[in-house]
Parts: structure tokens; sequence; C-alpha cells
């Protein structure tokens, strides 16, 4: 059986609306100012606090088991890393959570061979497909991949079933 990949960013939640506000704002103020440093230097707790649940998707994912999917999440800092652990486990989310860093590939950190990954990053996607993986897209462009429109569309046997035989 396929093992299932979610992003967090784009997916899970909304981390990325609004993100660099901030940062170019301050870059007015500081033109030395790098986005890793910015990012680096974020309160990462603040910011998941206050992003935006992607459609029922932390209720999606207490409705099934753990082991079904894992959370595959790419990370800008060790701070931002702990944040996302953090708020999961504060919203009783049991699903294993594996960091990657933000300059390295997600199939480079967990086998794509025959897996699922649902992304909302096309570059994500396509890597993950040279790897033999198979890629869902979740958002609202018009892409060649498969959609899923919830999590509850891949997690569900029975509708990802159904999704697999269109892939």
């Amino acid at each position: 059986m396929e093992k299932i990949y979610l992003d967090c960013d784009g997916v899970i939640l909304d981390t990325e609306s609004g993100l660099f506000d901030r940062y170019y704002e301050l870059k007015k103020l500081n033109p030395n100012l790098k986005r890793g440093q910015y990012l680096a230097e974020l309160d990462w707790n603040m910011w998941i606090s206050q992003c935006q649940v992607l459609k029922d998707a932390v209720t999606i994912l207490n409705n099934y088991d753990p082991k079904v999917a894992d959370i595959l999440t790419k990370v800008h800092s060790l701070q931002e890393a702990k944040a996302k652990i953090d708020y999961f486990r504060s919203q009783r989310v049991k699903n294993n959570i594996i960091i990657v860093p933000s300059n390295v590939k997600k199939s480079s950190v967990v086998d794509a061979g025959g897996n699922i990954l649902v992304d909302d990053s096309t570059s994500n996607l396509v890597d993950w497909q040279v790897e033999n993986g198979i890629p869902f897209y979740f958002g609202g462009e018009v892409t060649s991949f498969a959609k899923v429109d919830t999590l509850d569309d891949v997690l569900n046997p029975q509708k990802r079933k159904v999704m697999l035989r269109t892939f």
C-alpha cells in the first residue's frame, strides 16, 4: 500500500499569505536585509497560530488514523519546525511530521516511489513524479496534475481508490 505525504504550507495551513508583506516593509528601511535572515528571525509561533486552516484540514486529519499519512513540510529554520510541531500537537494531530530543509527536495528525505504527495507546489510535484511518486495537486489553479479538493479526497480509502484509478 502506498504511503501518503501531505504538504503543510498551502495544503493544511495558509502560512504563505502575507508572509512577506512585513519583509518588504523592513527591506525598505534596511536594503541589506536578506530573505533568509527575515525568515530565521520571524516569530514562527505567533505566525503559525494566526494562520488559517485550509478546508477543514486539521479536523479531517483528526478523523483518520494518523498512520495513514505523514505531514512533509519544508522549513526555513528550526524555530519554524518547532512552531509547526507545537501547533499540530496542540490541535491533537498525531500524524508524523517530517521536517525538510528549504533547500532540499522532499523526494530526498522520503522515498517517492509509488507513494502519494499532496502539494500546492507544482515544482515539488514534478520532482515527485520524476522520482516515480504519485503527485496530487491541492489548489485552485489548473495544472496537468490530478487535483485534490480536500484532504478527505485522499485520506478516505474509497475516494483514494477512485483517484488512483484516474492517475
